[in-house]
């Protein structure tokens, strides 16, 4: 792990990608067949705003640091979640005996009581012992106590226990360069620009 990408300049362009491989085949019918594979990964591709020379030479210096591809770092998903509980810093897995890998429906509390949308269908969320990112798919509610039951893909990657903490906006991704060149521009009017792209790492 080569550290955190920079955060004081936002991305101008934020393309997103759910990769979730399948295996279909048709025959001469027009039957399909499809074979579902466990992996899924998120992908997504970086435009940096132009920046003068002494704020783009950091990003710089640190993609290049990474190597090209070889090397892994943490990203900041840089847009809000939706739901209203997106500002708790105290959110736990509320699970006795934990959840096993291949779950998708995990409770968990310590969101606001009684609270409509405490995380909303398209939220990311990450567990405090796992490297991989969850999407929320459906609105989930807190009840009297500040419990909830969230819907999740994919399925866990690896199982979650009792009181494992949960980050319920801008969680950090794990990724890598997809590419071992990286090209910057500049003009005459000394504003520079970079495009990456990076997938998710498990």
């Amino acid at each position: 792990m080569s550290g955190a990408f920079p955060t004081t300049k936002k991305p101008r362009v934020f393309n997103f990608m759910s990769n979730r491989p399948n295996n279909t085949a048709y025959t001469l019918s027009g039957k399909r067949s499809v074979k579902q594979f466990s992996a899924q990964y998120f992908s997504f591709s970086v435009q940096m705003p132009p920046m003068n020379q002494t704020d783009f030479m950091p990003f710089y210096a640190f993609l290049t640091k990474q190597k090209g591809s070889f090397s892994t770092f943490t990203f900041e998903y840089p847009l809000d979640n939706l739901g209203a509980g997106k500002g708790e810093t105290d959110i736990l897995v509320n699970e006795a005996s934990g959840k096993a890998l291949g779950s998708t429906s995990i409770d968990l509390d310590g969101f606001a009581n009684s609270t409509t949308g405490v995380l909303k269908a398209g939220d990311f969320i990450k567990f405090a012992n796992d490297t991989k990112i969850y999407m929320v798919t459906a609105d989930a509610d807190s009840n009297a106590s500040g419990e909830t039951t969230i819907n999740i893909e994919p399925p866990l990657q690896d199982a979650v226990v009792n009181n494992e903490a949960v980050t319920v906006n801008k969680p950090s991704y794990k990724v890598a360069l997809m590419q071992d060149d990286l090209l910057y521009n500049t003009d005459a009017s000394g504003f520079f620009t970079i495009s990456f792209d990076v997938r998710e790492v498990l």
